[in-house]
């Protein structure tokens, strides 16, 4: 069994606020920077009037695949947990009063799927397009490693076809290895570890949910 993390939207426990909590106070991109991550000191990001402070927050210009905004408590419990390359940066979330709370971004980098992803047992298809779920019946795909992979993506572009990935199995030296990574371009989820899973139940974190999966 397997398990995504998100963050909670338009319910009840962050404000019924459908496009974020909170917003960025500064007009820049703010994946560009967080891409040069060392180099930034702070972001600061303001929250809506209806929106409640939780654990994690939510700010859709900051992204929503690979960019958290946590609490100080979240962040001490993932300190104890594998995760894939990331940055901790420090983020000020401005209240409504014009309080100041210490939160930070956790920043995940590049995907690890070349190494997770056990190619012989997965399942490629071709496809067409990538906004919408695969049919089933699409041409499955005979990939055994990740140099099979590059080479079947350069061949579907004269195509005009692409490379979904129907179905994955985890390498079995991964397995333990990592509580939290993503699987970018294939799916724009966070999976994270069945104990890292029960670390954030047990700790009741606000702001996130918890999608499990086969």
């Amino acid at each position: 069994m397997k398990y995504i993390i998100k963050h909670s939207c338009n319910t009840k426990e962050v404000g019924y606020v459908s496009w974020g909590q909170a917003e960025l106070t500064d007009p820049y991109n703010a994946n560009e920077l967080l891409d040069k991550g060392k180099k930034i000191k702070t972001i600061s990001v303001r929250m809506h009037k209806r929106a409640k402070l939780t654990d994690v927050l939510s700010c859709f210009k900051l992204g929503i695949d690979n960019n958290f905004i946590i609490s100080k408590q979240i962040r001490a419990i993932l300190e104890d947990f594998k995760i894939q390359p990331h940055l901790f940066i420090d983020c000020n979330v401005e209240k409504t009063n014009g309080e100041i709370i210490k939160y930070n971004i956790l920043h995940l980098e590049g995907s690890p799927f070349p190494d997770i992803v056990d190619f012989k047992k997965s399942i490629f298809r071709m496809a067409y397009t990538i906004s919408f779920p695969l049919k089933g019946d699409e041409p499955i795909l005979e990939i055994n490693d990740y140099s099979e992979f590059i080479q079947k993506e350069e061949e579907l572009k004269n195509k005009l076809a692409l490379t979904r990935l129907d179905k994955y199995v985890v390498n079995e030296d991964y397995n333990n290895k990592l509580d939290m990574y993503t699987l970018s371009p294939f799916h724009s989820g966070i999976f994270i570890s069945k104990e890292l899973r029960d670390a954030i139940l047990d700790n009741k974190l606000t702001g996130i949910e918890i999608i499990e999966i086969d």
